[in-house]
């Protein structure tokens, strides 16, 4: 029996396009301000799809209501944003050093403004667009043709790997991982705010 890959709107795919463009673009940035600014702008980019059809507007945006307490959307929270800096390094370091040689770029080191700024509205802008994309919008197509389980959970995951197809296969790794999480969770809480939030807290442990 041949398994069917599930089909994808064409408006997710034009919601990665810019995503994925503004990634190829800022490999070539040497300057800081222009790295960042081809990465917000692809992030906008894809933000600005999702509101512009309709189709994919009702998916995005569709108003979700919290399931869980609190005290479980803390343990949640705490538990993804430590993932990176107490375990996700350690993944990086020891595949990377297993298998060197993959990174396609790196991240540009900043200071002063630009670092603050990409701490707060940097990161936020990072962590709501991929929820949003990678969690929100790919769940929805999925889950109609291969249900709302672990299937489901994996091929999202490998999505929202794939899209960090430049920072070496240990980084590539750990975001899958990262996806995992972050999509169990997101299915937990049935809204994906505390997600972005816990996304959020990552990141920023990341970069300080």
């Amino acid at each position: 029996m041949r398994i069917q890959p599930p089909p994808v709107p064409l408006w997710f795919v034009a919601t990665l396009v810019p995503l994925v463009a503004s990634q190829v673009i800022r490999l070539d940035q040497t300057d800081p301000l222009a790295w960042i600014a081809c990465d917000y702008a692809g992030r906008i980019g894809a933000l600005a799809v999702l509101g512009l059809i309709p189709a994919a507007r009702a998916v995005a945006f569709v108003p979700e209501q919290l399931k869980i307490a609190w005290w479980e959307v803390a343990f949640w929270v705490i538990g993804i944003a430590a993932f990176y800096p107490f375990v996700g390094g350690t993944i990086i370091h020891v595949i990377d050093a297993a298998i060197p040689g993959t990174k396609l770029g790196t991240s540009p080191v900043l200071h002063g403004w630009l670092y603050v700024m990409d701490i707060t509205v940097g990161c936020a802008l990072v962590a709501y667009s991929e929820e949003l994309v990678f969690r929100r919008c790919s769940r929805a197509i999925f889950q109609k043709s291969i249900g709302d389980g672990s299937v489901m959970i994996i091929i999202a995951s490998m999505l929202f790997a794939s899209y960090h197809w430049w920072t070496g296969i240990g980084s590539i790794v750990t975001v899958m991982l990262f996806g995992i999480l972050t999509m169990l969770f997101y299915r937990r809480a049935g809204a994906l705010w505390p997600v972005v939030m816990s996304h959020y807290l990552a990141d920023v442990g990341a970069v300080v």
